[in-house]
C-alpha cells in the first residue's frame, strides 16, 4: 500500500498558507508540532529550559518573602529602639534626687538636712583614738 498523496498535498498547501505565526500556532493546536523528529529531540533542552524557570520563578518569590521578612523585623526593630529611649528616659527621670524625695514624702520619710556622721566601734579607733575621746 502506498501512503495517499492527495492528504499530503493539501496538508502542504494548508502550510503554505498564512503567516509563520498562524502556521506555528495551527500546529500546536493540532499536536503535529509534538510529533515532528526535530521536536522529539530537543525535548530535554525543552525541560532543562522548563526546570530552569520553575526555579527562577521559586527564586523569586523567596526573595520577596525574605524582603518582606526583613521589613518586618526592621519595623519590629524600631519600636524596641523607641520603646527603649522611652524607658530609659524614664528611668533617668524616676532616679532623680528631687523625684525620689518626692515620692517618699508619701510615706512619711524626709530627706535629711545634716549630712551622715561616721560611727566607730572601740577596736576600729585604735590608740589615738581612744586616748582623745
Amino acid at each position: 500500500m502506498t501512503a495517499n498523496q492527495f492528504i499530503k498535498e493539501e496538508r502542504q498547501q494548508k502550510r503554505g498558507s498564512g503567516s509563520r505565526f498562524s502556521r506555528w500556532f495551527s500546529d500546536m493546536l493540532d499536536g503535529s508540532m509534538i510529533t515532528r523528529s526535530t521536536t522529539s529531540s530537543a525535548m530535554p533542552f525543552i525541560l532543562y529550559l522548563s526546570a530552569f524557570a520553575l526555579f527562577l520563578i521559586f527564586n523569586a518569590y523567596y526573595a520577596e518573602k525574605k524582603a518582606r521578612e526583613v521589613d518586618h523585623i526592621r519595623q519590629e526593630m524600631t519600636e524596641l529602639r523607641i520603646r527603649h529611649v522611652r524607658t530609659k528616659s524614664e528611668y533617668m527621670y524616676m532616679t532623680r534626687q528631687s523625684e525620689l524625695a518626692r515620692h517618699l514624702s508619701a510615706r512619711g520619710l524626709v530627706e535629711a538636712t545634716e549630712p551622715p556622721e561616721l560611727i566607730y566601734t572601740q577596736e576600729e579607733r585604735g590608740l589615738l583614738g581612744r586616748l582623745f575621746n
